[in-house]
């Protein structure tokens, strides 16, 4: 008996679930290292299996193209460097193109991917949820809050990208089947309570407004409303992030971060982590410096906290100028394929990236799950033609 690959559904979607599993829950945090492996693997199997669909297929879109340009720039960057090239191809490359070749061969049939990933990521907010309930000494008492130990992420600065997506993707599987109203309504209001809980500003805030966003009755107002956060986001780039601990000496910096946003001028010292970052960019602007890890980014950067704590100063620390410049493309593309679709989960997909990047000015979330969102609205004029293509049959 000959099995047909393309018209499988429930093998894209058990990876799918691998992919969103994998970037969601951190078995390490609460000793599991063994579900934690066995995940691992399970990913790499995905990403075999995925390869092999593509290979078979013969057909590579101009995005796959971009998006792998993306990760060998930095993997042969952080083999020049002496940066973790290990676990950026085994860990990070890998993962997205298990992500984007299954896309790419089951775009024909998209809903058992979304299904997949949502299953995958709402898993994770749930166990998030109850880590939570059965342990009130990660929150109880605000003196010796914990910013690590949390399984949707470790760091709870982390869990936003996370969350963002299981919304999302509920969201999109409502468009797939009224029942699934059933596991969002209990996904958001453990979205807003784990925000809250934990106590991570930048979640909290970001989760709020994509769901006011989403709620929003008029869709004009909606876009609106969209663009004026994208333009804001803009602004915060240019006048704060890329500047540095250089805002101070600048009296529209200063302005518009104490008097506009009423915010601390060093935003809990991240002008420290962007102004070192801004340093050692300088120092490699074309290529970057590959995959860091801990150890590289205490000997280089400030010791204030890991990382620079922005996605574009990420990327021009992994691979300089060229993925910075991949980035602004892919998240432009993406923007453009959802905005351009018009109606309620176009708008929300838009508006999903555009909180993402409000939350990435003040995090640097892992590639895959960046790139996951912009996946999704990608493809979604394809899922909105076949959803509406089943409902009018």
């Amino acid at each position: 008996m000959r099995i047909s690959l393309d018209t499988l559904k429930v093998l894209p979607g058990l990876m799918m679930a691998a992919f969103a599993a994998q970037f969601t829950i951190s078995f390490n945090v609460i000793d599991m290292q063994a579900a934690a492996y066995a995940l691992f693997v399970l990913q790499l199997l995905g990403s075999v299996v995925s390869c092999y669909l593509i290979v078979r297929q013969r057909t590579f879109t101009f995005n796959d193209f971009v998006v792998l340009f993306f990760m060998v720039i930095i993997g042969l960057s952080s083999m020049a460097h002496g940066t973790d090239a290990k676990m950026w191809l085994l860990y990070m490359t890998t993962s997205v193109c298990l992500l984007r070749f299954t896309f790419n061969f089951y775009q024909h049939n998209l809903s058992p991917l979304i299904i997949g990933l949502t299953f995958g990521f709402t898993l994770g907010v749930f166990l998030q949820m109850g880590q939570l309930i059965l342990n009130p000494s990660l929150w109880i008492t605000d003196e010796n809050k914990e910013i690590g130990g949390y399984i949707l992420g470790d760091n709870y600065n982390q869990i936003g990208v996370r969350l963002l997506l299981a919304l999302l993707l509920n969201f999109l599987c409502v468009k797939i089947h009224k029942l699934f109203y059933l596991l969002l309504v209990p996904c958001a209001v453990s979205c807003i309570a784990i925000t809250i809980i934990v106590g991570s500003m930048t979640a909290a805030t970001g989760i709020i407004i994509f769901l006011l966003l989403c709620l929003i009755p008029s869709s004009s107002l909606k876009r609106l409303a969209i663009g004026g956060l994208f333009f804001a986001v803009a602004l915060f780039q240019l006048l704060v992030c890329f500047n540095g601990n250089g805002i101070e000496h600048s009296e529209t910096a200063v302005w518009f971060v104490e008097d506009v946003l009423g915010k601390d001028i060093t935003f809990t010292y991240r002008t420290h982590m962007w102004d070192s970052a801004l340093r050692v960019i300088a120092e490699s602007p074309l290529f970057g410096y590959g995959f860091p890890d801990k150890d590289w980014y205490l000997a280089n950067m400030t010791s204030f906290a890991i990382g620079p704590h922005n996605i574009l100063l990420a990327t021009l620390i992994y691979g300089g100028i060229i993925t910075f410049g991949i980035y602004l493309y892919l998240l432009v593309r993406s923007t453009l394929n959802a905005a351009n679709v018009h109606n309620f989960h176009g708008d929300c997909l838009t508006a999903a990236i555009a909180v993402s990047c409000l939350m990435m000015l003040m995090e640097a979330y892992p590639v895959p799950l960046v790139f996951c969102l912009f996946c999704l609205a990608e493809y979604y004029p394809q899922l909105n033609s076949q959803l509406s293509t089943q409902d009018e049959s």
